[in-house]
């Protein structure tokens, strides 16, 4: 086997003063990748008589061929010592072609030749090319008077090959403005240093394509294969002559905030997103031949507050020091608008559920306008009946595969509507998978050579489905183990009080305690965590000793990582939303290090 790889890369630039002020950089830059690969099987005896003489052989070539130009002319001017402009205005370009090439082939009459070409039978051609392209003209403007009156105007014109050719080009406008405070007059009547204070907003409109493909808006073709005998030519991608850009439209008001000589730093954002043409697969009925279309679908909206804070907590005088950094940021997410269809509130997916809120039966969940991504409904677990009289009182169960006997040991099910029966109208909200709030913590201590560095990350309101617990404790298969779980907490026998429905796999199966169309509230599970993402500990020798040495600096440090989440997930991953069919934990990780200067 043979396997040649190339990707040589090529940049260059220049930076031309051609006034004052006045300055031009364009850079262009290169990126090829090539790899190509030869295998040929000579033939071999597979045992002592039989001789395997298909001498198989196959070729293939990838090239990627990326070019990126990029243009900027930038103008300063300051008049009067007060008012200051700056300028820029540039373009820029990105062009990719990809490049496949492959062929195997079998039963060349010798060895000898070990080219494809000596092949008799051809057993599989195919090649494909793609490109894209992307061109972008942009310019900014700004202007602040004395520092005090900060004006800013930029904006984007953009166009994309993979949209439709009536939709290719967007723009993108943005504008912010900004008062520093303490550069006006009437501040000095505050201790010098005491409080520094910028208010800000900006509004901007963002474009976005995402990981579109290069021919979702023509349509992809496939060929090769064959049709009552004769060659077909295949339309694998339904072509949408309108996918237009995704647009986010985004109103931002902030502060900053320095106290006390900048030694305590806040900044605070509220802002609100709305993204327009939301780029998404729609399903399609099977009678066009296609599963789905990517298309412009509806309205989101996402809304919330950052907070970020830095401190220096003692004087910079002081040997110890200890800085803290903290962040937080909670958004919500509503849907605005989605394509009508005919439904309320033009539904997509849901379930009608009986909703305490009016007293009657109402579609939530889903997709719909007014609601939230993400929801998840699911049974309500009250407990588990302790004996089989206890259990002869059940409701009728419509979702068990025996609904009208019950058992010591199987799940109460929530009777939310009172109709004596639990049916597909009993689910309840459970949670969602997206985050309320997110952020982080960072402490440094230092004294002298010796510091102390913590980083720790946290994440709350997500709920996950633990999938794989379900799975094990239901023994959806046969060949599984018991869980410790199932081990501790199983129901066994008349009169036990526990969470956990009894362990038999066939009564499991005919009373749906834990199934995959009902599993109950406790699998969805809170993915709330506090991770101790960083911890490090380093120290630098004394410069009387580095003089001893002759050396400039000598460092020692040790640092872990992901060394532990405080977390009541029964998973292994908590840090995000969603199924967990069995995720991988974050690995941890214990690196040492040294570092010497001559």
């Amino acid at each position: 086997m043979h396997k040649l790889l190339d990707s040589p890369t090529f940049s260059a630039g220049a930076n031309w003063n051609i006034l004052p002020n006045l300055t031009f950089e364009p850079q262009v830059s290169l990126y090829n990748i090539t790899n190509s690969s030869y295998n040929f099987q000579p033939s071999f005896l597979n045992g002592v008589s039989n001789l395997v003489d298909s001498r198989r052989a196959s070729a293939s070539e990838y090239k990627w061929r990326q070019s990126q130009v990029d243009a900027v002319l930038s103008y300063s001017k300051s008049i009067l010592n007060a008012h200051h402009f700056d300028a820029k205005a540039g373009f820029s370009y990105f062009g990719r072609t990809e490049s496949r090439l492959s062929a195997t082939g079998q039963g060349a009459s010798t060895d000898l030749i070990p080219t494809l070409n000596a092949s008799a039978e051809p057993v599989d051609i195919s090649s494909s090319v793609t490109d894209q392209v992307i061109l972008g003209y942009f310019s900014r403007i700004n202007y602040n008077f004395d520092y005090k009156y900060l004006l800013s105007f930029n904006m984007r014109y953009d166009g994309a090959s993979n949209l439709g050719k009536q939709y290719r080009w967007g723009f993108f406008p943005g504008v912010s403005l900004g008062w520093n405070l303490h550069h006006e007059d009437f501040w000095a009547v505050l201790p010098e240093n005491l409080l520094n204070l910028k208010l800000r907003g900006s509004y901007g409109v963002n474009g976005n394509i995402g990981n579109l493909g290069d021919f979702s808006a023509q349509g992809a073709y496939g060929v090769g294969a064959k049709y009552a005998g004769l060659a077909a030519i295949q339309n694998s991608i339904i072509r949408n002559p309108e996918l237009q850009w995704e647009e986010s439209k985004t109103l931002n008001f902030g502060a900053d905030i320095g106290l006390w000589n900048r030694r305590v730093n806040v900044m605070v954002d509220v802002f609100r997103r709305v993204t327009d043409n939301l780029i998404t697969s729609l399903s399609l009925p099977p009678s066009t031949g296609f599963g789905s279309i990517l298309t412009n679908l509806g309205s989101l909206e996402n809304k919330g507050i950052e907070l970020e804070l830095n401190a220096a907590i003692l004087p910079p005088n002081s040997d110890f020091q200890w800085n803290i950094a903290f962040n937080s940021s909670k958004v919500s997410n509503k849907i605005l608008e989605l394509p009508d269809n005919g439904t309320e509130n033009n539904r997509i997916g849901g379930y009608y559920v009986w909703d305490p809120a009016i007293n009657d039966y109402n579609w939530l969940g889903g997709l719909q306008e007014g609601g939230s991504l993400g929801e998840y409904y699911e049974y309500r677990q009250l407990g588990i009946y302790a004996t089989d009289e206890e259990a002869a009182s059940a409701p009728l169960d419509r979702i068990a595969r025996v609904g009208d006997k019950k058992h010591g040991g199987d799940v109460i099910w929530d009777d939310l509507d009172g109709n004596g029966e639990i049916d597909s109208r009993d689910r309840v909200y459970v949670g969602t998978e997206f985050p309320t709030w997110t952020g982080g913590l960072t402490n440094t201590w230092s004294y002298k050579g010796l510091s102390l560095l913590l980083r720790m990350d946290y994440t709350t309101g997500h709920t996950i489905y633990n999938y794989a617990r379900a799975f094990m404790n239901g023994q959806w298969k046969l060949n599984m183990n018991l869980t410790q779980e199932m081990v501790d907490n199983a129901w066994q026998e008349q009169g036990d009080q526990t969470y956990m429905p009894r362990y038999t796999w066939e009564s499991q199966r005919g009373a749906y305690n834990i199934f995959p169309t009902r599993t109950g509230q406790q699998y969805y599970e809170s993915g709330d965590y506090l991770s101790v993402r960083e911890l490090t500990v380093s120290y630098e020798l004394p410069e009387s000793v580095l003089n001893m040495l002759k050396i400039n600096s000598i460092r020692f440090n040790v640092t872990g990582n992901n060394l532990h989440y405080f977390t009541k997930y029964k998973g292994l991953n908590p840090e995000f939303g969603g199924r967990d069919y069995g995720r991988y934990p974050i690995p941890k990780n214990i690196i040492f290090g040294l570092n010497i200067s001559f």
